[in-house]
C-alpha cells in the first residue's frame, strides 16, 4: 500500500504542479477578481472570456454605480462608443457593455435576469445582433466563451473552470505563452487558434467599455491593412444573398422572456442589426419577429448592402466593423 501511494504521489505530482501554477498565475482572470482585467493601450498576449469579464465587474461595481442603461451583443457591440449612445439616452444614464464573444439568445437572457434580480434598471437597452447571435441558443463550450457561473446560478461552475484548465494544459498554448513572455513577439503561428491575441485597445473598467483608439492608429499610419489581412476580404461578400430563418419555438421563448423584463422596467430599447461585410441580409421573417416583441419602430436593420460593406477600409477583418462604422450607425437612431 505504501508504495502504490508513493507511486500514485510521483505520477500526480506534474498535474498538481500545474494546478498550483494556474491557480498563482491565473492567466484567464478567471481565479481570482481584478479592478482592472486588462491593460491599456498594448496586448498581453492572452485572450479573456469577455463574459466572466463583463460579470465578474459588473457584480464587483454595481453596488455603487447602479446601472441602468446597458448595450448587449456579441464581440460586434464592443465598437459602440458610451459617449455617442449617451446622446440618446435621458441625462444622467449609467451606461455598461455587457458584452460576449459568440454570444447567445440564452447568454442574453441570463444578463437580463442578473440585473433584474440585482435591481437595478434597464431603463435603456442597445442590443446589436445578426444571424449568428439570434440563432444560438446557447454559446459553444469553450474557455473564451463560456458563460460566468455568476449567470447561471454556479450550475456549470465545475465545467467553466475545466474548460479554463484545459486549455491552461494545451501544450501548444503552453509553448506559444512561454515564447511570447520570453521573447516579447507575437509570431504567426501564436494567432492560430486563437492560442494568443494581437488585439490592441484601452478599456475603461467603469464601463467595461474597450477603446479600439491603438488599433485606429495603426491604420492611420499605414501599417495595419497587410496583404495578409486584405486578402482576408477577397471572396467573402454575397450581395444576393438571405440568411435561413433562424429564429425557432426555443428562439422564440428566449426573445418573449427578454421583452417581458423589458417591459416590466418600460425599457426604451432599440435592436441593431449588424451591417456585416458579408452583405446577406437578415431573413425577413426574423426581422417581424423582433419586431413584434420588440416594436418595429425599435428595431434597425443594417444588413445586407449597404455604403459602409462596399468598402474593406470600414472593417477591422470580415467579422467585426470599425468604430466609425458604429458611430454613424448610432446617429441613425430616434
Amino acid at each position: 500500500m505504501t508504495r502504490f501511494i508513493k507511486t500514485l504521489v510521483l505520477f500526480s505530482l506534474p498535474f498538481v504542479l500545474l494546478l498550483a501554477a494556474y491557480i498563482v498565475t491565473d492567466p484567464f482572470k478567471v481565479v481570482w477578481d481584478y479592478d482592472n482585467y486588462y491593460p491599456t493601450g498594448k496586448s498581453d498576449g492572452i485572450s479573456l472570456n469577455p463574459s466572466h469579464v463583463a460579470t465578474r465587474n459588473y457584480l464587483r461595481r454595481q453596488p455603487r454605480e447602479h446601472y441602468d442603461a446597458f448595450i448587449f451583443g456579441n464581440s460586434r457591440s464592443m465598437y459602440y462608443p458610451i459617449a455617442d449612445w449617451q446622446k440618446h439616452l435621458p441625462s444622467g444614464s449609467r451606461c455598461y457593455h455587457f458584452d460576449a464573444a459568440a454570444e447567445s439568445l440564452q447568454g442574453i437572457w441570463e444578463k437580463v435576469q442578473l440585473i433584474d434580480n440585482k435591481g437595478d434598471c434597464l431603463r435603456s437597452v442597445l442590443f446589436v445582433c445578426d444571424a449568428d447571435l439570434l440563432s444560438r441558443l446557447q454559446s459553444p463550450h469553450w474557455h473564451l466563451c463560456e458563460s460566468d457561473p455568476a449567470l447561471t446560478g454556479y450550475s456549470n461552475w465545475a465545467s467553466f473552470h475545466w474548460y479554463n484548465f484545459r486549455a491552461f494544459l494545451n501544450v501548444r498554448y503552453l509553448w506559444a505563452l512561454i515564447d511570447y513572455r520570453t521573447f516579447h513577439t507575437l509570431r504567426p503561428y501564436m494567432l492560430k487558434n486563437h492560442l494568443l491575441s494581437e488585439d490592441l485597445f484601452n478599456y475603461n473598467p467603469q464601463t467595461n467599455e474597450c477603446d479600439f483608439l491603438p488599433m485606429e492608429e495603426q491604420i492611420a499610419s499605414g501599417g495595419y491593412y497587410t496583404p495578409q489581412r486584405v486578402s482576408q476580404f477577397q471572396g467573402a461578400q454575397f450581395p444576393d444573398s438571405v440568411s435561413p430563418s433562424v429564429l425557432k419555438t426555443q428562439h422564440m421563448r428566449l426573445l418573449d422572456s427578454i421583452a417581458n423584463v423589458f417591459r416590466k422596467h418600460h425599457t426604451q430599447c432599440h435592436i441593431i442589426i449588424s451591417p456585416l461585410y458579408n452583405q446577406i441580409r437578415l431573413n425577413p421573417s426574423d426581422v417581424q419577429a423582433l419586431q413584434e416583441r420588440f416594436g418595429a419602430q425599435n428595431v434597425h436593420d443594417f444588413s445586407g448592402p449597404n455604403p459602409w460593406n462596399a468598402d474593406y477600409h470600414n472593417y477591422f477583418e470580415t467579422s467585426h466593423y470599425r468604430t466609425h462604422v458604429a458611430r454613424q450607425v448610432l446617429s441613425q437612431l430616434p
